[in-house]
């Protein structure tokens, strides 16, 4: 009796882990046959950088694009429909710029080493009237010795 006890646990047994075997293996096992791809570059979004800056004197401007030269550099930057233009903190056209113009802004680089002007801005020169100046009293003439 304590045999055949012994052998319905052992079959038990063996049963219960035969039957739990195949969902495992499933569980496991992928019936797909695609392997799973690395993620793309392109679904990935672009990395935002911040505009680097610029300050310098206009020395070529068209519509599609400017040059800027500074004391360090000369860039040449592209004018795109985001581009912000600015005269006096106002908005302006690039027809509103001349070459000889001082300027600041900000430009973008993309991958290809291409630059955009992220922004241009022109600020003129406040005139004031110059100070009255009085001249000197002219000092009275000294009697003439006889």
């Amino acid at each position: 009796m304590k045999i055949t006890f012994l052998t319905s646990a052992l079959v038990a047994i063996v049963g219960l882990a035969l039957v739990g075997a195949p969902t495992t293996a499933q569980a496991q096992t992928s019936t797909n046959t695609a392997t799973p791809a690395a993620p793309s570059t392109a679904t990935k979004p672009a990395k935002k950088t911040k505009p680097t800056s610029y300050e310098g004197t206009l020395t070529a401007v068209d519509a599609s694009s400017i040059t800027v030269t500074s004391t360090k550099k000369t860039l040449t930057m592209a004018i795109a429909a985001t581009t912000i233009i600015q005269k006096d903190k106002k908005p302006a056209t690039i027809a509103d710029f001349a070459v000889g113009d001082k300027v600041t802004g900000s430009y973008d680089k993309d991958a290809t080493g291409a630059l955009t002007a992220h922004s241009l801005r022109k600020k003129t020169a406040k005139t004031t009237a110059p100070a009255a100046t009085t001249a000197p009293a002219a000092a009275p003439a000294a009697p003439a010795a006889q």
